[in-house]
């Protein structure tokens, strides 16, 4: 099991999604607590509520990188490289799920072969390497835009 994991076994055990997952890393590194915007992400497990839409780790890596980098206030201004770095997690996170058949959580379930028919629950275990490489990628990408946090 990837240490990452070990270190999220209480919010998993708590039943936090992968989206969830990496907001809670980032709002630790960031030194927050924002529980709206944790119940907000929970719309983005499951690939969408178990409708094969995006994987939680590409919907919910796009709004840790937008939580450092967006607007959020009127007196606020997006960074200028918002765009870039979630395009450039985005294409990063397609070509690491090509295997998988795609960038669904069905698809990414079912190359893992961790997919179950009819259960609404994915297995966090399974995709438990991917997420560490997802933080890995988010972590990487502001430090090549040298966005600090």
């Amino acid at each position: 099991m990837h240490p990452l994991l070990l270190e999220l076994l209480p919010q998993i055990r708590q039943g936090y999604c992968c989206s969830q997952l990496l907001l809670i890393l980032m709002l630790q590194t960031l030194g927050k607590d924002a529980p709206d915007l944790l119940r907000a992400s929970q719309g983005l497990c499951h690939g969408l509520g178990a409708s094969n839409g995006p994987c939680g780790l590409l919907t919910g890596g796009a709004c840790v990188l937008s939580l450092v980098t967006g607007k959020g206030a009127d007196s606020e201004k997006a960074h200028a490289m918002q765009i870039p770095i979630i395009n450039d997690y985005a294409t990063w996170f397609t070509e690491q799920t090509a295997a998988f058949g795609g960038t669904g959580c069905e698809d990414i379930l079912k190359g893992l072969g961790a997919f179950t028919p009819g259960k609404r629950d994915p297995n966090l275990l399974a995709c438990g390497d991917l997420l560490a490489q997802c933080w890995d990628e988010i972590c990487l990408l502001l430090n090549t835009y040298e966005i600090e946090i």
